[in-house]
């Protein structure tokens, strides 16, 4: 935790002359958040925006200590957020992380709200020692393709599957 605080001052003092800041969300920002997320998942075709699922899975990850929930606060309005899990590589031999629910309100997108954000959880993925970061984006989201060239992620030659499975109830 100590490490997180230390990298999000250092982004915030960038930012601090806007009247924004970075920092790490907590379960006041829920609802927030889940709007914000339900905003993501109408642009991707994969996702159905669904509040109660949203919501749900954005209280789990806060809960999770090993997981990193930031957000994009102006002047205590959330404008964006981003998130970073860890996994285990055997191809990196350590950790690497998964960036996901990356998203700026719409009204604030093009102004580098996103790459302040993506800029944030590199840093703390630095400090949490992992050694590679992958995320998904749709490939018919034309928008957040063009920026993530912008951010010089690669592409790759992996393909995405998924499969669903039935929880018992």
């Amino acid at each position: 935790m100590a490490v997180l605080v230390s990298v999000i001052q250092k982004k915030n003092s960038k930012l601090a002359k806007h009247g924004m800041r970075i920092r790490e969300a907590t379960t006041e920002d829920l609802r927030k958040l889940t709007v914000l997320v339900s905003e993501l998942f109408a642009i991707e075709s994969d996702f159905k925006p669904n509040v109660r699922k949203q919501r749900q899975g954005l209280a789990y990850l806060m809960e999770c200590e090993q997981a990193t929930v930031l957000v994009m606060d102006l002047n205590h309005e959330i404008i964006g957020m981003c998130t970073l899990q860890p996994l285990i590589s055997t191809a990196e031999g350590g950790t690497v992380g998964m960036v996901e629910d990356l998203i700026v309100a719409e009204a604030w997108r093009g102004q580098g709200l996103g790459t302040q954000l993506l800029n944030a959880v590199e840093a703390v993925a630095l400090a949490q020692g992992m050694s590679r970061l992958q995320l998904l984006a749709g490939r018919g989201n034309a928008e957040a393709q063009l920026f993530f060239d912008k951010q010089q992620w690669q592409k790759t030659n992996m393909r995405v599957r998924r499969k669903k499975l039935s929880l018992p109830t």
